[in-house]
C-alpha cells in the first residue's frame, strides 16, 4: 500500500535558473531549491500509521512502513516528487506569473502549460486538471493570434 500527500508551499522553497551550470546548448539548467517542513513529515508519518493499521486489519503477513526523519531530502526519498508550482496562475500580475490562459504577464507571447502553474499541489494526480488548464491555453493562444496582446488585465 503507498500514499501520495499534499505538500504544503515554503518560502524556502524555489527555483531558479543556475548561474554555473548549463545543458549541451549552454543554456542554464533549472536549480531546485527544495526542504520538506515538519509538516510535510508528520503528514506522511501519519499516513504511513493509517496505512499500517489498515494492513493490519486485513491480516497483512508483512507490513514495511519506512522511518520518516529530518534527513529526508527531495529528489533523493520518495516522500513526494510529484511536484507543481514555479509560475503561479492567478489574477494579478503582482501575486502570480501567467493569467488564467496560462499566458506569462510580462511576455505575452508565451504561455506556459502545466503543474507549474499550481500554487500548491494536492494528493491526487492532476491529470483532469492539466488537460482542462491546457485547453484554457489553447483557447488562449487562438485569441492571442487574433488580437496579438495580453488576453486579461491584471487586477494590480
Amino acid at each position: 500500500m503507498q500514499q501520495q500527500n499534499g505538500v504544503l508551499p515554503q518560502q524556502g522553497n524555489y527555483m531558479y535558473l543556475d548561474p554555473n551550470y548549463t545543458d549541451v546548448f549552454g543554456d542554464p539548467l533549472l536549480h531546485v531549491t527544495y526542504k520538506f517542513s515538519d509538516i510535510d513529515r508528520n503528514i506522511v508519518k501519519y499516513a504511513h500509521q493509517q496505512c499500517k493499521e489498515i494492513l493490519e486489519e486485513m491480516g497483512a503477513d508483512y507490513i514495511n512502513v519506512p522511518e520518516i526523519d529530518d534527513s529526508v531530502e527531495f529528489g533523493k526519498d520518495s516522500l513526494s516528487d510529484h511536484t507543481g508550482g514555479g509560475v503561479i496562475i492567478g489574477d494579478d500580475s503582482e501575486t502570480s506569473a501567467v493569467n488564467t490562459y496560462s499566458q506569462m504577464w510580462d511576455m505575452e507571447n508565451l504561455f506556459v502549460v502545466g503543474a507549474s502553474s499550481f500554487p500548491l499541489h494536492s494528493k491526487s494526480n492532476p491529470t483532469g486538471t492539466l488537460g482542462a488548464l491546457t485547453y484554457r491555453a489553447a483557447e488562449g493562444m487562438k485569441k492571442y493570434m487574433k488580437d496579438n496582446k495580453v488576453l486579461e488585465k491584471s487586477n494590480s
